[in-house]
């Protein structure tokens, strides 16, 4: 799989988003110039944990988000990330023989574009540093379906190109609303992720059921993973906290 069939792909995605805008709202180009007044910054901080027979690996970091235009902003993040053992789907190491972990940082920048309320394309450019040091592509695609009714679906998708190993990842989820209050949704759903190329050569794949609540008050979310792939059985856990200021 290479990188230029996933920008094909995000290209694709755009025009899409643009499409499903101009159907929902027909607002000309006043959204992509109109600078937006108040201004909206966010930070947002992660942590992810992943285990498998064959990959074990924990990350974190902040993402701080720009409003630029109605439908356009700046986006970067800064990641720190530790490798256990072996390598993954979202690994840009290739394999050694050591036992000890393998510590490296991402940091990103890129620009995001909201073309109707509740989907987001973001590309993002970003450089490893560490025990992994080369260049990383990325390009995420989150869409939030039927918004009026009492089970709102989403669809998100992101993808990953790591020059060091030359793997390029896809990763996809499919959640639903299952249960809402004032103060939290509950989100049921499946994901899973493909990747190949590069030190992996042909195509792994893994997935299986997601469970996700997101609390209104703290901008909390947490969500689990567990399935069955390429790395044998494996569970994966994210916890964010999101923090809003107009300016």
């Amino acid at each position: 799989m290479r990188p230029l069939r996933f920008i094909r792909m995000a290209i694709l995605l755009v025009a899409i988003s643009a499409g499903m805008s101009a159907a929902v709202d027909v607002q000309s180009s006043s959204g992509f110039l109109e600078m937006q007044n108040p201004g909206r910054f966010s930070l947002r901080f992660f942590g992810v944990g992943y285990g498998a027979g064959k990959y074990g690996t924990t990350h974190g970091g902040l993402e701080l988000d720009q409003t630029i235009t109605r439908d356009v902003g700046i986006v970067a993040r800064a990641i720190a990330y530790q490798v256990y053992h072996g390598t993954g789907f979202d690994s840009p190491l290739t394999p050694v023989n050591r036992s000890s972990p393998r510590n490296f940082g991402l940091f990103q920048g890129g620009a995001s574009y909201s073309p109707v309320q509740g989907t987001t394309f973001t590309l993002m450019g970003g450089y490893n540093v560490g025990d992994a040091d080369a260049p990383v592509f990325e390009n995420d695609f989150s869409s939030w379906l039927w918004l009026q009714s009492r089970h709102p679906v989403n669809l998100a998708y992101s993808t990953s190109h790591y020059w060091q190993n030359g793997v390029t990842n896809g990763l996809l989820d499919f959640r639903m609303v299952a249960f809402s209050t004032g103060r939290l949704l509950l989100l049921l759903g499946a994901g899973g992720a493909i990747w190949g190329g590069g030190s992996v050569g042909q195509d792994k794949g893994q997935g299986g059921p997601d469970l996700g609540v997101f609390l209104h008050e703290w901008q909390v979310s947490i969500d689990l993973q567990a399935g069955y792939g390429s790395s044998r059985t494996y569970g994966m856990m994210s916890l964010s906290r999101s923090f809003g200021w107009d300016e």
